[in-house]
């Protein structure tokens, strides 16, 4: 009866052990071999990005965290991150814009109250913002938010994003 038992045991250590991780939506941390089914089943948003990658997004929040993966190879997690939506800018179709007037408009800092809430979750302070862009740093680690905008109908959403490789990969 001991023989059976070890065997079992063996099996179950060896199912457990190729088990990939349930994601924990932290975009900072180094977890990239996760269960990307149970990213699915979390009803995570697929956005494409390019070239055949698409991150599985959170769908609700100001901070939406990520997992990106290719076409090719559904289980491999190659990068991940956050998109934290800021702004949303309703412009006035009727008035014409200069370029610099326009740049004035999309690089405006933006309101980071909500922003340092949602950083302090994960440890990190921000310490300057520059041009709409967004420095933050933890244990001396300082990271880098890029703002971005996507344009509507009426207007312009205005977004901040983080992304990291895994450990020992080089970032694009």
């Amino acid at each position: 009866m001991k023989i059976p038992t070890k065997i079992i045991l063996s099996i179950s250590l060896l199912y457990f052990i190729g088990c990939k991780e349930i994601p924990n939506y932290n975009p900072f941390d180094d977890q990239f071999d996760i269960n990307v089914n149970r990213l699915i089943k979390d009803k995570c948003d697929t956005i494409p990005f390019c070239c055949g990658y698409f991150n599985l997004q959170q769908n609700s929040g100001k901070l939406r965290s990520y997992y990106q993966i290719h076409n090719d190879n559904w289980n491999k997690v190659v990068r991940k991150g956050f998109t934290y939506y800021a702004d949303t800018l309703i412009l006035d179709k009727n008035i014409h814009l200069t370029k610099f007037e326009y740049d004035s408009i999309l690089y405006q800092n933006i309101k980071i109250n909500s922003l340092k809430k949602e950083l302090e979750k994960f440890n990190y302070t921000i310490i300057k913002q520059v041009r709409g862009n967004v420095f933050a740093e933890k244990n001396r680690d300082t990271i880098q938010l890029e703002l971005s905008h996507d344009f509507l109908d009426l207007g312009i959403v205005r977004y901040l994003t983080f992304f990291k490789s895994p450990p020992n990969e080089k970032s694009d």
